[in-house]
């Protein structure tokens, strides 16, 4: 039942963001020429290329799939894949709601505020996605693997792309637009980074009277290492133990759990960590 419930959550969120992403690009953005970036952005630029260049129509959902399978394929193999299969699904859902939404221009006359309005959308859209462990597929797939190897953000990964599709529209179409783009892309990522917290790093210092146990139940559970002290509580004059451990963010309920599973009792301080440099185990969510 809590398997169940679990599942049945993250695929509302897959959904509700797939939804909210394709609404951000066919209300806010692609009306006034911008670009949402990665996978979608590049599909957005080949058929505006097609219809400038050669009058010919192209189905942006179509466009989006089909260049997301061969990234696909390189996530079920490289990465996980249960995070393929939500973001096989995430996929189909952005194909249908970008093929089917009427293209609507719901703010008409302001290139910004679509920018704007357009950028939250999107960036809260991809975020609920990548927060459960799912993605919008395409480049996110890519910065889900780079991120894991080399600890740099999927907001910042992003926007690097992002940088080269505005380049070449801004060549080939306006530079106003692309200049509007930036400031989608800025928004965007920012946002992304916000609401994807999932593999942010936090800090555990569990106080314990158990703590050879429940620090070798945590190794081999979270394949995370542990650091371990002695001490004195002053309160009962008890000998304790002190462990210190780093772990992502979506971790954080299943460790505490494990912890309590021993003892109880235990004490467990919860603190954010900026950054972490050297050998850090990320997990993909499962």
């Amino acid at each position: 039942m809590k398997f169940l419930k679990t599942e049945g959550r993250k695929i509302a969120y897959i959904t509700i963001g797939s939804f909210i992403g394709s609404i951000g690009i066919v209300w806010f953005l692609n009306p006034v020429g911008l670009y949402s970036g990665g996978i979608s952005g590049i599909s957005q630029l080949i058929v505006n290329i097609a219809l400038k260049f050669f009058d010919f129509k192209l189905n942006l959902g179509m466009i989006l799939f089909m260049l997301n399978v061969p990234i696909l394929i390189f996530g079920f193999i490289k990465i996980s894949r249960k995070f393929i299969y939500y973001s096989i699904y995430s996929v189909i859902l952005q194909s249908i709601f970008l093929g089917l939404l009427p293209v609507n221009l719901i703010i008409e006359g302001d290139i910004l505020a679509n920018a704007l309005v357009g950028a939250i959308l999107l960036g809260v859209g991809n975020g609920m996605s990548l927060r459960v462990g799912g993605s919008s597929g395409g480049t996110d797939i890519l910065f889900q693997y780079i991120s894991f190897r080399t600890h740099i953000t999927m907001g910042t990964l992003g926007m690097g792309l992002n940088i080269v599709i505005i380049s070449i529209a801004g060549f080939l179409f306006e530079w106003p637009i692309a200049i509007y783009t930036i400031i989608r892309v800025i928004l965007t990522n920012l946002v992304v980074d916000k609401v994807h917290t999932s593999y942010n790093y936090i800090k555990l210092e569990v106080i314990t009277e158990k703590g050879i146990a429940v620090a070798k139940l945590l190794v081999e559970k979270t394949q995370h290492g542990v650091t371990v002290t002695t001490g004195t509580g002053a309160f009962s004059n008890n000998d304790k133990t002190i462990l210190n451990t780093i772990i992502s963010a979506y971790e954080l309920n299943r460790v505490v759990s494990i912890i309590r599973d021993i003892d109880d009792e235990a004490f467990i301080n919860v603190s954010t960590v900026k950054k972490v440099v050297g050998n850090f185990t990320k997990i993909i969510i499962d």
